[in-house]
């Protein structure tokens, strides 16, 4: 939702509530609250549907594509957006990476991100998801992901290319 991440980001995350969201986005408390089950996932946006997209994405790459390929592959499918929308991609990530509450609710949100990934290794692998290389993968590249992101969205007019090359270059410490 554009409109709550232009009131973040003037008004910052903790003095912006709900009721001027739903204000400013002309909608009832009641109407945000069906879209969205609290204001942390407001600023996360349909990640879920996100995740779905990633899945799919990763169900779909030939068993031939090696496995650093096909997860630097999936890192640059999964941030992908339309270039009308990296100042506000931008913006949404600063305050994800940046807000203490944000963290926190990342924190759940990451998991299932780490489990597409998990799922995908282990699948390749034999293995399932507990097993160290499929966890260590994940979290490996859940942090290659954020750490390019740090970079980018502190890079002056850094376009999306330019978080494909970070997000590329970090998954080279992938076996």
């Amino acid at each position: 939702m554009t409109v709550a991440l232009d009131l973040f980001a003037r008004r910052g995350y903790e003095s912006t509530s709900v009721e001027q969201i739903a204000e400013a986005a002309h909608i009832s408390r009641r109407t945000l609250f069906r879209y969205f089950p609290g204001k942390a996932a407001i600023a996360w946006g349909e990640f879920d549907e996100q995740i779905h997209l990633m899945l799919d994405y990763l169900d779909a790459v030939p068993d031939t594509v090696p496995l650093r390929d096909a997860l630097a592959d999936a890192l640059v499918e999964f941030n992908t957006f339309p270039d009308s929308q990296t100042e506000v991609h931008r913006t949404r990530m600063r305050l994800l990476l940046e807000v203490d509450e944000l963290q926190a609710h990342s924190t759940l949100v990451y998991a299932d991100w780490r489990r597409a990934v998990a799922d995908f290794v282990a699948h390749r692998r034999g293995e399932t998801v507990e097993d160290l290389v499929p966890a260590s993968t994940a979290h490996a590249a859940l942090g290659i992901a954020l750490s390019a992101y740090r970079l980018w969205v502190n890079e002056p007019g850094a376009d999306q290319s330019r978080l494909h090359e970070l997000l590329r270059e970090g998954t080279q410490i992938l076996a």
